[in-house]
């Protein structure tokens, strides 16, 4: 993995958390930052994943999938006690 050596501006009681995080977690400042920013973008993409799963599963049930609910939903009132 290369290494880029970057400059950012953030306000400064913002990076005195940070600067103190990074002691508690026994990180360098650099190392916190770099997982501090893995960690959001691993967060962004998963709401991103997250938004179009929900986006193809907001479509309504079809009349089929409804009559197989109402099946199961029979099935298992009559057989709490089996596994599936």
């Amino acid at each position: 993995m290369s290494i880029i050596k970057t400059g950012v501006s953030i306000e400064r009681e913002l990076f005195k958390k940070a600067e103190e995080t990074a002691a508690t977690l026994n990180v360098s400042r650099s190392r916190f930052f770099q997982l501090a920013l893995e960690n959001y973008i691993s967060r962004f993409e998963n709401l991103s994943i997250l938004k179009k799963l929900n986006s193809v599963y907001a479509d309504k049930i079809s009349e089929d999938e409804k009559d197989f609910q109402k099946l199961m939903k029979n099935y298992l009132r009559k057989h709490p006690g089996d596994k599936w």
